[in-house]
């Protein structure tokens, strides 16, 4: 994993790494290929929770849960934004995605009316993304 990377999630309170099979058969679930650095970071950390940053708080689902997340407990909302895919939150109501398919990431609220409320630019990648982050530019 990007040393940068490791280093912004370093407050995080991660869960059980997972294994690379744990990986291609949680990648089998969806009809879209994770970005790269993501799957770093899930590998590594499953999930997690804490500080980025002196600006930013992640909660990474877990594997386990990144399904029912899209596909159940946020479905009406990712119904709105079919293009994206919920990985994370902050400690309210901010979600993180990215795009299925560039691979950029996002911010926007989990209440959000998508007529009337923006989703947020955060990065190309996923240090980009925590860089804005941890300099609260992504909410």
């Amino acid at each position: 994993m990007d040393p940068q990377i490791s280093n912004y999630l370093s407050q995080l309170h991660a869960d059980e790494k997972l294994s690379d099979i744990q990986v291609a058969e949680l990648q089998q679930l969806f009809l879209f290929s994770f970005p790269q650095e993501y799957i770093e970071v899930l590998k590594e950390y499953n999930g997690g929770e804490g500080e980025v940053g002196k600006e930013g708080w992640l909660y990474l689902f877990p594997a386990k849960d990144l399904y029912n997340v899209n596909n159940s407990w946020y479905k009406i909302l990712m119904e709105d934004i079919p293009d994206y895919f919920l990985f994370g939150k902050d400690s309210a109501d901010t979600g993180y995605a990215f795009h299925k398919l560039n691979h950029s990431y996002h911010a926007f609220g989990l209440m959000s009316n998508f007529e009337t409320d923006g989703i947020t630019y955060c990065g190309d990648n996923f240090l980009q993304f925590l860089v804005n982050l941890s300099e609260g530019k992504c909410y």
